[in-house]
């Protein structure tokens, strides 16, 4: 039997805090593709990059915080999640949005997907890259592998930024929040402490005060679970309109 363990506290309002208190004290906020040329161009900053593992709806919450206090930041999307799929509504809609604000939008992919199923690594991280691209109408600059220390880490090639390349590991003071659960220092505790700032940040961690992971993800579930019967309710509807159409063209 898997241990429980216990999560951390996290809430779009104890973000909100946190950009507040960096914006105060003077941290720049830059995107990934802004590091190409290394980290000497911004002396203090906190880069933000959201890996979109399970829902855009709760990308865009934290994205619009964000936007409403000018920052943009760096948002990786996933093109073979059982979660969502961004080419479809309700979170084409999201993922658009954050386009529209003026964030950085990426490709989030999963080595494991391209090996499992027998595809060169290069070929299959190419093509999702030019798929985002003509899904959302972007230019993806930069990447995130997802779960790298599952698989091996893969450096796609030079003309994207790798958001775990070795100089913004090593140079910078990196913090994740995965797992519902920080390493050493909470974000809060590292702005003010820290110059240079790199943080991993996953939206539905966010998304819900006083929840921890597992209730976290089973209140995720429930949502998207009605989104999808909502649509199976509506295709059943105008299935029925259309052969009763249908019916009476003949009956005439």
């Amino acid at each position: 039997m898997i241990t429980t363990t216990k999560s951390d506290n996290f809430s779009v309002d104890l973000y909100k805090k946190i950009l507040i208190k960096a914006k105060k004290l003077g941290y720049k906020f830059p995107t990934l593709s802004s590091f190409k040329k290394g980290l000497d161009a911004y002396p203090k900053f906190l880069l933000l990059r959201h890996d979109i593992d399970v829902s855009p709806l709760n990308a865009l919450k934290m994205a619009e915080i964000e936007s409403s206090l000018g920052i943009a930041t760096n948002y990786y999307v996933r093109l073979h999640s059982m979660f969502y799929n961004p080419a479809a509504p309700p979170f084409f809609d999201a993922l658009s949005s954050i386009v529209d604000m003026g964030h950085e939008v990426g490709l989030h992919y999963d080595c494991s997907f391209f090996k499992e199923r027998n595809i060169d690594s290069i070929k299959g991280v190419l093509h999702d890259i030019k798929t985002l691209e003509n899904i959302l109408g972007i230019k993806v600059k930069s990447v995130s592998q997802h779960r790298p220390a599952k698989s091996d880490r893969f450096k796609p090639p030079p003309e994207y930024v790798y958001a775990y390349e070795d100089e913004l590991l090593n140079k910078t003071t990196y913090v994740s929040d995965s797992g519902f659960k920080w390493r050493n220092n909470t974000l809060m505790d590292l702005v003010g402490s820290s110059l240079k700032i790199y943080a991993l940040i996953h939206p539905t961690t966010w998304a819900y005060a006083n929840l921890d992971m597992e209730q976290t993800y089973n209140k995720t579930s429930k949502i998207t679970q009605r989104l999808i019967e909502r649509q199976f309710s509506n295709f059943i509807k105008t299935t029925n309109e259309y052969l009763q159409n249908r019916m009476r063209k003949k009956i005439r």
